[in-house]
């Protein structure tokens, strides 16, 4: 089980919406607070940014939010976040928005760059234009930081069963407790951990494994009711078997039969088997790689 250590989450966007109130009070040339960005998220227009307006709110108001678990706090400007780092703040996720306002991407690099060497978050670098980023992100300099970086394009809904803002709400739910209410479609999900899927971003291994759209269209049959039966009986009617070598070790996909053959492995183990006895990644791996071991 979890520990439930709090965590400190920075979103960076220069579009946040002004507000003359905030801007009197110099609310905007400081961290922003939760208790600000929510007051925002619900009172000001977002125009084309709704899809951040409503991550914020479904962040504040989570259970763990409220419980004191996550900490959010909103920057207008990269350089006020990393004056918050030398302050001592010190976050665990970090939401960087590439443009903010700035015309120039090697700024926009470079600060990113500072980020990654001041602290040990993980970064999901969110933008408007995310075909342009890899340019920049695949420079030699960034290798070392490839496990901590994940790219976005802001608002998507059609790259996986999650939206850019769901992934990144389930992922940051995830850190602080296994039983977490997401967002999967716009659809509201209870997610509890189970016998299938430890924790919510296991989902991502169910939708390799079945596929997208499949995967959607019987979560919305089921109503998006993820337990165990569910998730049980999903795998299996999907009819899909794995062949098993308990002597050697082997799991091995049905599409490899040279390696079948040599291992000569005849016993065969569903999807849902390979997940009880093994987990949803060790099935996801054999199936992407023809074989995995046990």
């Amino acid at each position: 089980m979890m520990e439930n250590k709090p965590i400190t989450i920075f979103l960076i966007d220069d579009e946040f919406p002004t507000n003359a109130e905030f801007i009197e009070q110099g609310v905007y040339d400081n961290a922003i607070s939760y208790e600000h960005l929510y007051h925002l998220a619900i009172s000001e227009n977002w125009k084309t940014l709704h899809f951040l307006q409503e991550l914020i709110k479904d962040i504040v108001v989570s259970i763990p939010c409220k419980n004191g678990l996550i900490n959010l706090m909103g920057f207008k400007n990269p350089s006020i976040a990393l004056s918050s780092i030398d302050e001592g703040i010190t976050p665990d996720v970090i939401i960087y928005d590439w443009e903010y306002g700035m015309s120039n991407p090697t700024e926009s690099q470079d600060l990113l760059l500072s980020l990654l060497k001041l602290t040990k978050a993980f970064i999901f670098v969110y933008s408007k234009v995310r075909d342009e980023i890899p340019a920049f992100l695949n420079k030699k300099i960034f290798i070392q930081y490839a496990s901590r970086l994940q790219l976005f394009l802001k608002g998507s809904t059609s790259h996986s069963i999650f939206s850019s803002e769901e992934f990144i709400l389930q992922y940051i739910l995830g850190k602080v407790t296994d039983n977490v209410k997401i967002k999967i479609q716009g659809f509201d999900v209870e997610f509890t951990s189970n016998t299938f899927l430890k924790k919510a971003g296991d989902i991502l291994y169910l939708e390799r494994i079945l596929g997208r759209i499949y995967l959607l269209e019987e979560l919305e049959k089921i109503q998006f009711d993820i337990n165990n039966y569910t998730i049980e009986n999903l795998l299996n009617d999907s009819k899909g078997f794995i062949y098993f070598n308990e002597e050697k070790g082997l799991l091995i996909n049905p599409d490899e039969p040279a390696i079948i053959k040599s291992t000569n492995a005849h016993e065969k183990l569903s999807y849902s088997q390979v997940v009880k006895l093994y987990s949803i990644a060790k099935l996801e791996e054999v199936l992407e790689k023809g074989v995995a071991l046990i």
